[in-house]
C-alpha cells in the first residue's frame, strides 16, 4: 500500500522520480505542494486504486498530510 499510494502523491504533486524515491510514511506532504486542490486529486486517485469511498469529514488537509495518515485512511474506508 505504502509504494502505491507513494506513486499517487508523487504524480499528483508533480515529483521527480527522486523526489517520490525520497518520501517515506513521515515525509511531511505540506512541505513539498500539498494544498486543498491536491488533497482532493489525490483522494480521487486513493477511490480509484483502493476501490474505497471517502466521507466529506476525512476532506482535511491535516487528515492527509503524511503517506502514514493516507494509509491510515485507505486502512479506515476498506473495514
Amino acid at each position: 500500500m505504502f509504494e502505491q499510494i507513494k506513486e499517487i502523491v508523487g504524480t499528483v504533486l508533480e515529483l521527480e522520480e527522486s523526489q517520490v524515491d525520497a518520501l517515506t510514511e513521515d515525509t511531511d506532504l505540506l512541505e513539498i505542494g500539498l494544498d486543498s486542490m491536491t488533497c482532493v486529486e489525490i483522494v480521487v486517485n486513493l477511490e480509484a486504486e483502493f476501490d474505497i469511498t471517502v466521507e466529506e469529514e476525512d476532506l482535511l488537509v491535516e487528515n492527509m498530510a503524511t503517506i502514514a495518515l493516507l494509509e491510515e485512511l485507505v486502512k479506515k474506508y476498506q473495514a
